[in-house]
């Protein structure tokens, strides 16, 4: 599967909607989050503990209200494992903005979201 195309964040929805871990982390979320890899965006729309919808994203009346970024080559080193999470958001080379209340309580989620992304082949 090609790294990054909506099939594969069609498989992230399907990786994080079968994990527990996920489901409480974002049990109480209604948000809209992108997930930015160099260029190419994509949305997601967290509710209830699930992914129940995604999309690539060049406009979306829904907006979105929190965005987890970083270039090409630093998303490589993430799936490459050459970097650890923590590490890569830490040094500022995966980026979190958008509304910051927002990302801040979703915070463990996105934790999940980027260490599902680095385990999936």
């Amino acid at each position: 599967m090609e790294f990054p195309s909506l099939e594969f964040v069609k498989a992230l929805q399907a990786k994080l909607n079968a994990d527990s871990a996920f489901f409480t982390a974002s049990k109480w979320s209604d948000v809209k989050a992108l997930l930015c890899f160099g260029n190419k965006r994509y949305w997601l729309k967290l509710y209830g503990g699930k992914v129940i919808d995604v999309m690539e994203y060049v406009s979306n009346p829904l907006g979105w209200d929190y965005m987890i970024t970083g270039s090409i080559e630093t998303w490589k080193a993430l799936r490459e494992k050459k970097k650890p999470v923590g590490e890569l958001i830490n040094y500022g080379h995966i980026v979190i903005d958008g509304n910051m209340i927002q990302a801040n309580r979703m915070y463990e989620s996105s934790y999940i979201i980027l260490e599902t992304i680095r385990d999936m082949k």
